[in-house]
């Protein structure tokens, strides 16, 4: 198996956005459709497929810019429903679009989050690195735009770019955010804005150490935002190699677990690709995981059609089924 690398994981997220559509055309997935290629919904008691084809026609091969108006569209009229939902759109790496639609459903019980430490706006020494990390990702998104994105990687623990003018705002970032560790600790705990609760993550990337701030991290995979639990799997993913054997990897393999049921793509694929991970690491992560997922891993590679949760949940069962046959492996 080829491994997957953190510089994919964070490209692969960064393109969600997805959208809910017809059923039908899910088979359209397994065909390598350039553009639209299907829909994600597993379904809730607020709304049926046929309902939400009727919000919202698109045809197989959509362009992303189509898809993207049907995704805006398709918030709008939810939202006009007081339905709650996530409305993402996901670009494979072959080109094709698909669309995911989670409408909560009061009827479930949900996946527990976290609450704010008696909640307040967190006033810090400087503002500084948050005005940085807004012009390193506008920099960033640009490139993109342009059709030449800039790769990362990390190094002694801190994200370096490809392009220059990216590397050095991350430089400047990097001289706030060991002394600003504390206080953007506290921002994370207690700031009522979910931008500045991703943005405190984003910084401590570059705060250095990380045995340490990857174990407080651990909680915020529990945020009531899924753009900052987000940033908290990115951080924990890609830094992997740098915890001790004595962090608590079984709180981290829980707390990335529960992301398998939260209700976006957003979580499942990224709590997938966590624990893959924390599978191949070790084995005694792997049974843990087993005994926790594998119920759920074979639901989401069964019943999903989009490659970054099918890919990794049948990469987590074959994992999984080698276990069984080799109970004594590595």
């Amino acid at each position: 198996m080829v491994p997957f690398f953190a510089s994919k994981l964070e490209k692969t997220i960064s393109a969600l956005v997805i959208i809910g559509f017809l059923s039908q055309l899910g088979t359209a997935a397994q065909s390598n459709v350039s553009g639209f290629a299907g829909v994600e919904y597993f379904g809730s008691s607020q709304m049926t497929r046929k309902e939400l084809a009727k919000m919202i026609s698109l045809k197989p091969g959509a362009a992303f810019p189509s898809v993207q108006r049907a995704a805006d569209k398709l918030s709008k009229l939810l939202d006009q429903r007081h339905l709650a939902a996530n409305v993402e759109v996901v670009q494979a790496s072959d080109g094709a679009i698909y669309v995911a639609v989670d409408v909560m459903d009061s009827s479930m019980e949900s996946v527990p989050v976290r609450n704010l430490k008696e909640p307040h706006h967190i006033i810090v020494r400087s503002e500084k690195p948050f005005l940085l990390l807004a012009q390193l990702d506008a920099r960033l998104q640009t490139l993109s735009i342009e059709g030449r994105p800039a790769s990362e990687k990390i190094e002694d623990g801190a994200k370096v770019y490809s392009d220059e003018a990216a590397n050095q705002l991350a430089i400047q970032i990097q001289k706030f955010a060991p002394a600003m560790a504390g206080e953007l600790l506290s921002v994370l705990d207690s700031d009522p804005d979910p931008h500045r609760r991703k943005a405190a993550v984003d910084i401590l990337g570059w705060a250095g150490d990380i045995p340490q701030m990857g174990a407080k991290l651990i909680e915020s995979l529990d945020d009531s935002d899924p753009s900052v639990r987000a940033s908290v799997v990115r951080y924990l993913f890609s830094r992997l190699s740098y915890l001790p054997d004595d962090f608590p990897f079984p709180a981290l393999i829980e707390g990335a677990s529960r992301e398998l049921n939260r209700p976006s793509h957003q979580d499942r694929s990224k709590g997938l690709y966590l624990l893959l991970a924390l599978a191949r690491k070790d084995i005694v992560f792997m049974r843990q995981i087993q005994d926790l997922d594998e119920a759920r891993v074979k639901q989401l590679s069964e019943e999903s059609i989009v490659p970054t949760i099918k890919n990794p949940a049948a990469e987590l069962l074959a994992i999984f089924a080698k276990s069984r046959k080799d109970p004594v492996g590595s």
